[in-house]
Protein backbone atom coordinates (compact mmCIF):
# COMPACT_ATOMS: atom_id res chain seq x y z
CA UNK A 1 0.00 0.00 0.00
CA UNK A 2 0.97 3.86 -0.68
CA UNK A 3 2.24 5.80 1.91
CA UNK A 4 0.86 9.02 2.14
CA UNK A 5 3.15 11.87 2.91
CA UNK A 6 2.52 14.15 6.44
CA UNK A 7 0.66 17.32 5.99
CA UNK A 8 2.90 19.95 8.09
CA UNK A 9 0.96 23.03 8.46
CA UNK A 10 2.49 26.79 9.00
CA UNK A 11 0.52 28.73 11.65
CA UNK A 12 2.66 31.35 11.99
CA UNK A 13 3.15 31.89 8.00
CA UNK A 14 6.37 34.55 8.69
CA UNK A 15 7.19 34.20 5.08
CA UNK A 16 4.40 36.64 3.09
CA UNK A 17 4.45 40.08 3.22
CA UNK A 18 1.57 42.66 3.61
CA UNK A 19 0.33 43.94 0.58
CA UNK A 20 1.01 47.68 -0.39
CA UNK A 21 -2.42 48.50 -1.08
CA UNK A 22 -3.49 47.43 2.82
CA UNK A 23 -2.58 50.14 4.45
CA UNK A 24 -3.97 52.65 1.99
CA UNK A 25 -7.78 50.35 2.01
CA UNK A 26 -7.00 50.80 6.32
CA UNK A 27 -6.64 54.35 6.46
CA UNK A 28 -9.67 54.94 3.54
CA UNK A 29 -12.31 52.79 5.27
CA UNK A 30 -11.89 54.65 8.68
CA UNK A 31 -11.85 57.87 6.96
CA UNK A 32 -15.50 56.51 5.28
CA UNK A 33 -16.28 55.55 9.01
CA UNK A 34 -15.40 59.06 10.29
CA UNK A 35 -17.52 60.72 7.98
CA UNK A 36 -20.51 58.55 8.14
CA UNK A 37 -20.60 59.02 12.14
CA UNK A 38 -20.01 62.99 11.45
CA UNK A 39 -23.42 63.26 8.93
CA UNK A 40 -25.19 60.66 11.42
CA UNK A 41 -24.26 62.86 13.98
CA UNK A 42 -25.62 66.07 12.12
CA UNK A 43 -28.87 64.35 10.78
CA UNK A 44 -29.10 63.61 14.23
CA UNK A 45 -28.40 67.18 15.97
CA UNK A 46 -31.19 68.12 12.73
CA UNK A 47 -33.73 65.58 13.98
CA UNK A 48 -34.06 67.20 17.63
CA UNK A 49 -33.93 70.35 16.33
CA UNK A 50 -37.18 69.44 13.60
CA UNK A 51 -38.89 67.58 16.75
CA UNK A 52 -38.63 70.80 18.40
CA UNK A 53 -40.51 72.86 16.24
CA UNK A 54 -43.01 70.32 15.72
CA UNK A 55 -43.82 70.19 19.38
CA UNK A 56 -44.08 73.82 19.57
CA UNK A 57 -46.38 73.97 17.05
CA UNK A 58 -48.67 71.11 18.61
CA UNK A 59 -48.38 73.59 21.82
CA UNK A 60 -49.10 76.54 19.86
CA UNK A 61 -52.41 74.57 18.57
CA UNK A 62 -53.75 73.57 21.81
CA UNK A 63 -53.65 76.99 23.11
CA UNK A 64 -57.07 78.57 23.28
CA UNK A 65 -57.97 81.99 22.55
CA UNK A 66 -59.46 83.69 25.36
CA UNK A 67 -62.73 85.16 25.22
CA UNK A 68 -63.69 88.78 25.50
CA UNK A 69 -65.15 90.42 28.62
CA UNK A 70 -68.20 92.94 29.09
CA UNK A 71 -67.84 95.69 31.18
CA UNK A 72 -70.36 97.61 33.03
CA UNK A 73 -69.87 100.80 30.68
CA UNK A 74 -71.12 98.45 27.59
CA UNK A 75 -74.02 99.72 25.65
CA UNK A 76 -76.42 96.41 24.67
CA UNK A 77 -75.24 96.98 21.33
CA UNK A 78 -71.73 96.15 22.28
CA UNK A 79 -72.45 93.42 24.88
CA UNK A 80 -74.30 91.70 21.66
CA UNK A 81 -71.88 91.96 19.24
CA UNK A 82 -68.94 90.81 22.35
CA UNK A 83 -71.30 87.71 22.50
CA UNK A 84 -71.06 86.78 19.20
CA UNK A 85 -67.39 87.75 18.93
CA UNK A 86 -67.11 84.80 21.86
CA UNK A 87 -69.48 82.12 19.52
CA UNK A 88 -66.55 82.61 17.70
CA UNK A 89 -63.91 82.77 19.18
CA UNK A 90 -65.08 79.05 20.62
CA UNK A 91 -65.81 78.02 17.10
CA UNK A 92 -62.06 78.82 16.62
CA UNK A 93 -60.91 77.06 19.44
CA UNK A 94 -62.36 73.71 18.49
CA UNK A 95 -59.48 71.06 18.23
CA UNK A 96 -60.56 70.41 14.35
CA UNK A 97 -57.71 68.44 13.00
CA UNK A 98 -57.74 66.34 16.28
CA UNK A 99 -61.12 66.16 16.08
CA UNK A 100 -61.37 64.39 12.91
CA UNK A 101 -58.25 62.53 13.29
CA UNK A 102 -60.34 60.49 16.26
CA UNK A 103 -63.56 60.15 13.61
CA UNK A 104 -61.39 58.98 10.75
CA UNK A 105 -59.12 56.81 12.88
CA UNK A 106 -62.52 55.15 13.81
CA UNK A 107 -63.77 53.89 10.33
CA UNK A 108 -63.46 50.36 9.11
CA UNK A 109 -65.06 50.91 5.78
CA UNK A 110 -68.30 49.73 6.40
CA UNK A 111 -69.99 53.30 8.21
CA UNK A 112 -70.19 55.74 5.70
CA UNK A 113 -70.40 59.55 7.13
CA UNK A 114 -72.78 62.05 6.16
CA UNK A 115 -72.72 64.93 8.26
CA UNK A 116 -70.27 66.19 11.28
CA UNK A 117 -71.72 68.77 13.35
CA UNK A 118 -70.10 69.92 16.20
CA UNK A 119 -71.03 71.87 18.99
CA UNK A 120 -68.24 73.93 20.70
CA UNK A 121 -70.67 75.39 23.90
CA UNK A 122 -71.15 71.87 24.74
CA UNK A 123 -68.27 70.15 23.25
CA UNK A 124 -70.05 67.56 21.33
CA UNK A 125 -70.17 66.09 17.83
CA UNK A 126 -73.45 64.98 15.79
CA UNK A 127 -72.89 62.24 13.21
CA UNK A 128 -74.77 61.41 10.70
CA UNK A 129 -74.48 58.44 8.39
CA UNK A 130 -75.33 55.05 6.73
CA UNK A 131 -73.88 51.62 7.69
CA UNK A 132 -74.92 48.28 5.90
CA UNK A 133 -76.54 46.55 9.23
CA UNK A 134 -77.01 47.74 12.93
CA UNK A 135 -73.85 45.71 14.18
CA UNK A 136 -71.38 47.86 12.08
CA UNK A 137 -72.84 51.34 14.05
CA UNK A 138 -72.47 49.58 17.20
CA UNK A 139 -69.06 48.63 16.49
CA UNK A 140 -68.46 51.65 15.03
CA UNK A 141 -69.36 53.41 18.14
CA UNK A 142 -67.29 51.08 19.96
CA UNK A 143 -63.96 52.01 18.00
CA UNK A 144 -65.29 55.85 18.48
CA UNK A 145 -65.06 55.35 22.29
CA UNK A 146 -61.24 53.71 21.77
CA UNK A 147 -59.98 57.15 20.60
CA UNK A 148 -58.17 59.61 22.94
CA UNK A 149 -60.41 62.64 21.81
CA UNK A 150 -64.32 61.33 21.94
CA UNK A 151 -66.31 59.80 24.80
CA UNK A 152 -69.66 59.18 25.89
CA UNK A 153 -71.50 57.96 22.20
CA UNK A 154 -74.65 57.37 21.93
CA UNK A 155 -76.87 56.43 19.38
CA UNK A 156 -79.22 59.35 19.20
CA UNK A 157 -81.14 57.68 16.38
CA UNK A 158 -81.56 55.00 13.44
CA UNK A 159 -84.02 53.74 10.97
CA UNK A 160 -83.34 50.77 9.07
CA UNK A 161 -84.20 51.45 5.70
CA UNK A 162 -86.65 48.08 4.73
CA UNK A 163 -87.40 49.10 1.31
CA UNK A 164 -84.04 49.84 0.38
CA UNK A 165 -81.88 46.65 -1.39
CA UNK A 166 -79.47 45.61 1.13
CA UNK A 167 -81.44 46.96 3.85
CA UNK A 168 -79.38 49.60 5.13
CA UNK A 169 -79.29 51.17 8.52
CA UNK A 170 -79.13 55.28 8.78
CA UNK A 171 -78.30 57.10 12.32
CA UNK A 172 -77.15 59.82 14.09
CA UNK A 173 -74.29 59.68 16.93
CA UNK A 174 -73.80 62.06 19.47
CA UNK A 175 -70.29 62.01 21.50
CA UNK A 176 -68.39 64.57 23.54
CA UNK A 177 -64.72 65.15 23.10
CA UNK A 178 -61.84 65.30 25.47
CA UNK A 179 -59.79 67.59 25.81
CA UNK A 180 -56.50 66.28 26.08
CA UNK A 181 -55.69 62.74 26.77
CA UNK A 182 -57.53 60.25 28.45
Amino acid sequence: MARVPPIHLDFLHTGRQMSRLAPWLLAAGMAAGALVLLEQRHLASELGAREAQIEEIRSMSRRTRPALETQESDSPEIRDQIKKANAVLGQINVPWSELFEAIESADAGSVALLQVQPDARSRTVLMGGAARNLSSVLSYMTRLEQTDRLEDVVLVSHEIKLKEPGTPVEFQLLAKWAEGDR
